[in-house]
């Protein structure tokens, strides 16, 4: 099944239509052009290759020739309405680019699950809904090349172990089912527009976790940082609610000195926490800069040695992240 094609180039529609279908396009030029820049190529195939028509075809060269990648020539293909172009400079280093991002696995496996679980959300209406479908869609490609029958059967185990999907009936790959459904999770997943499945479900987990707000009582710092009781852990930390950004910065300034970290480390991590805190409650620094401060503490506090103490902050850093985000 092909994307409907919006009237118009620059209506919102075809702006993503184009990211789906140009980098594809662009590959497939330079693949036949050898990535040489004076090679005359015939966009003829393109069209069918990907199940779109002549005129979605055009649009995309006209898209791409607009951002200097592609140039459209005369040729024999005109009197058939297909254009023939050739590849700019800026094509031919975009092309190579791309080239490594296709051959890139991790790319690969998150592309897999997001094409896997958009198709699924767009097909529900056929029951039962087999996954071989997804073989012969163009939401295999990725960058203009088709994803295997076990890059598929891998995302398709993956989305169902995070209860995004169900696969059950007969056998796809080895034991993966090839009837397909979204659950509940896999809807909200796909409703919330994320691009990297993976980085959604890991924000999930993250606000699914208690929240909590941690109390040091003083004079109990040094057992909780240095000791391995369990007694005394238990015994010093009451559990409320997530820490602000001035809470976590106080709690970082009370343990920081017991984490035996080096002193460029322990002067980088206070700078942060008392960053962090900016000027009290009614003056904390924006939502995208607590983030990064955020994150290098957290980087910093990796550095640290495994104590109950640096164990405590990096559940803290981590409860005020998934506060921040939620938020």
């Amino acid at each position: 099944m092909s994307d409907s094609i919006p009237s118009l180039p620059e209506h919102d529609a075809f702006v993503a239509y184009a990211d789906r279908y140009g980098p594809r396009l662009l590959l497939w030029v330079w693949d036949r052009a050898e990535g040489e820049l004076d090679r005359h190529v015939s966009c003829a195939g393109f069209g069918s290759l990907q199940s779109i028509p002549m005129s979605a075809v055009r649009l995309l060269v006209d898209h791409l020739a607009a951002e200097e990648l592609l140039q459209p020539v005369g040729g024999p293909g005109l009197a058939t309405g297909a254009p023939v172009v050739t590849l700019r400079a800026a094509g031919a280093d975009r092309a190579r680019r791309l080239q490594v991002l296709r051959a890139n696995a991790a790319e690969r496996t998150r592309h897999a699950a997001r094409a896997v679980l958009h198709w699924t959300h767009a097909n529900t209406h056929r029951q039962p809904l087999r996954i071989s479908g997804f073989l012969d869609s163009p939401d295999v490609f990725f960058l203009g090349e088709a994803l295997s029958r076990s890059e598929v059967a891998r995302a398709l185990t993956y989305l169902a172990e995070e209860e995004l999907i169900t696969c059950q009936g007969p056998l796809f790959h080895h034991d993966v089912g090839s009837h397909v459904a979204l659950t509940s999770h896999g809807v909200a997943a796909v409703l919330s527009g994320a691009a990297d499945i993976g980085a959604y479900i890991a924000r999930q987990r993250e606000y699914g976790r208690p929240t909590q707000h941690t109390h040091i009582a003083a004079g109990t710092i040094e057992h909780l940082t240095q000791g391995d009781s369990d007694h005394s852990v238990r015994t010093t930390i009451d559990l409320h609610t997530a820490f602000p950004p001035a809470g976590l910065a106080r709690l970082i300034a009370e343990l920081a000195p017991a984490l035996d970290l080096d002193p460029e480390e322990l002067a980088s991590l206070l700078h942060s926490a008392d960053s962090l805190a900016g000027g009290g409650p009614d003056d904390e620094p924006p939502p995208d800069r607590q983030r990064g401060l955020m994150e290098g503490i957290r980087r910093r506090l990796g550095s640290a040695p495994d104590t109950v103490g640096r164990q405590l902050l990096l559940d803290a850093v981590g409860q005020a992240l998934g506060r921040l985000l939620g938020g």
